[in-house]
């Protein structure tokens, strides 16, 4: 039964219920006999099947899947807010990020990465002089520069992964960066050229991105640059993601022209960005049709890497794709909805499942090398980690990525999924496109290079049904395991001072292997690992 283009039950109506929903509506006309009222059966519980091969490989798990943003604006930022008012690192969340198995750090990234000028940056944070957000008019002093981000990387053992400013920046800033990182022994050796060049500018003005053609002779410029102190350099370039279309001239133009100096492509994956219908008249549905949405766009970001990957293979260039940023993250438009409302969707359990789903899609695509999630330490944007006051507390983004991190240079081995009648549909949202039959269930399996340890993700992506599910898996015989699941009371659930643990990861013995029947909850992530004893 489908409500607003959101499948709430199984696709079909049972039978009996519609039978009595037409007897009870006629007693109510007045055209029918008196009956009792009594409740309606239930609807039948969806079902599917998880077939798992752990004999069949499919790639191991990089490592760079799992880095972070950190971004330089206010306190650490409208993104973070890992630096104390004093100017120092907060200890609790640095250890408490550590946890993470951070192994990526990118910086500045975001809005403000092209209007950044690193060396103002510098010095006593008193000092630096006064910069650009990338927002009309939003002038900033940079608590994290330079100097942060390095002590920052250092303390989390994170790759450093630095965006090049190509707004008001210019290829010699960029390679003097790279020098300056030489001069205090931190070498970086990733460099992504610009955040988002193709989008429109920010001011009514009308000021224009780049074209594809113009950012590819800066891309070479700017290699040029950076590989003067940095001759092993990787330089990532952006590229452009379309939900809709099969194709993007920005890529393929784009490549043509500094194709041959360039390392890796990045993408961004938000969903759906904007909590409202596209269109001139936007207006805001219901919150469940909202969440809904946002969980069937990881269906649509499967779609997106399979089409990049189709060019980059046309372009003769099978490069690594870098997800840059990604979340399950709500941008604020005060002209429709007061930003307080959007802004308490991203810290939710929903939003973390929609990170966990993009994790799994990640991990089954041959070409993503690297992704950074948005971010570390936010009242905002759903960061790992959630601050009010003193309290320190862990949102429900922090136990998938720590999880999902544990899989590092594990091997991603083949799971097939009958969804059967486990479906549901989403309404169209701004930038997020209405998706039809999404499969409730989203699955990925893993196991190490020795195969002595196996794992399986189970993410329900649906927010209003249970999945009746049957596992067929060829595990070897003498495995122990666990199963943790992870839910919350509600998929707008959120973790909070007075209540740090409402969404965790809940782990108890699992002692079931190779075949089993499992009801996963809606709203949920379950993990079952199964170790094989040492003989």
């Amino acid at each position: 039964m489908k409500s607003r283009g959101v499948t709430t039950q199984a696709t079909k109506i049972h039978p009996v219920a519609m039978l009595l929903g037409l007897v009870l509506l006629a007693a109510d006309w007045g055209c029918g006999p008196d009956y009792t009222r009594t409740a309606l059966p239930p609807l039948p519980t969806p079902t599917s099947t998880v077939t798992v091969d752990f004999t069949k490989n499919l790639r191991s798990v990089p490592a760079f899947l799992f880095g972070q943003n950190l971004e330089p604006i206010e306190q650490g930022g409208v993104g973070e807010q890992v630096i104390a008012a004093h100017g120092s690192f907060d200890g609790g969340i640095v250890q408490a990020l550590s946890d993470a198995r951070i192994s990526m750090l990118r910086f500045p990234g975001g809005l403000p990465a092209d209007h950044f000028i690193w060396w103002q940056a510098t010095g006593p944070p008193s000092r630096r002089a006064l910069q650009a957000s990338g927002n009309k008019l939003q002038l900033y002093r940079p608590m994290i520069g330079p100097e942060e981000f390095i002590e920052l990387a250092k303390a989390l053992r994170a790759v450093p992964f630095i965006t090049a400013n190509t707004g008001s920046g210019s290829a010699s800033l960029a390679g003097a960066w790279a020098q300056y990182f030489n001069s205090v022994g931190f070498p970086v050796t990733y460099w992504e050229i610009g955040n988002e060049p193709y989008f429109d500018g920010i001011d009514e003005a009308g000021t224009l991105g780049l074209t594809p053609d113009a950012y590819g002779l800066k891309v070479l410029e700017y290699a040029s640059a950076i590989r003067a102190h940095v001759p092993n350099a990787k330089i990532i370039a952006a590229g452009v993601i379309d939900s809709v279309n099969d194709s993007s001239y920005w890529n393929t133009l784009m490549l043509g022209v500094a194709g041959a100096q360039v390392d890796g492509i990045a993408i961004h994956n938000y969903a759906p960005v904007w909590a409202y219908t596209p269109g001139p008249n936007p207006t805001v549905p219901p919150e469940l049709d909202i969440y809904t949405a946002m969980m069937g766009f990881t269906k649509s970001f499967e779609h997106v890497l399979d089409v990049v990957t189709d060019e980059l293979t046309r372009s003769g260039r099978l490069i690594p794709i870098f997800v840059t940023e990604y979340g399950g993250t709500f941008f604020a438009d005060d002209s429709v909805e007061t930003p307080a409302t959007t802004l308490a969707r991203n810290p939710t359990l929903a939003s973390a499942l929609f990170n966990a789903s993009s994790l799994q899609v990640m991990m089954r695509s041959e070409r993503v090398y690297g992704a950074h999630h948005m971010s570390l330490a936010s009242r905002y944007y759903g960061g790992l980690l959630g601050i009010d006051g003193e309290a320190r507390f862990r949102n429900p983004q922090f136990y998938v990525h720590r999880e999902y991190a544990r899989e590092v240079d594990h091997i991603v081995v083949e799971a097939t999924l009958d969804e059967q009648d486990a479906t549901f549909d989403t309404i169209a949202m701004k930038v997020s496109p209405a998706q039809t039959d999404v499969p409730m269930l989203d699955v990925v399996a893993t196991r190490d290079p020795a195969a002595r340890e196996f794992s399986l993700f189970v993410v329900n992506r649906s927010l209003v049904s249970e999945v009746e599910t049957s596992v067929q898996t060829n595990l070897p015989a003498g495995t122990t395991g666990t199963r943790s699941l992870l839910t919350g009371p509600s998929y707008d659930s959120i973790n909070e001072a007075e209540n740090p643990d409402r969404v965790s990861l809940v782990t108890t013995p699992w002692t079931t292997g190779g075949n089993f029947s499992e009801v996963f909850p809606r709203h949920s992530l379950t993990i079952f690992r199964w170790t094989l004893p040492a003989q």
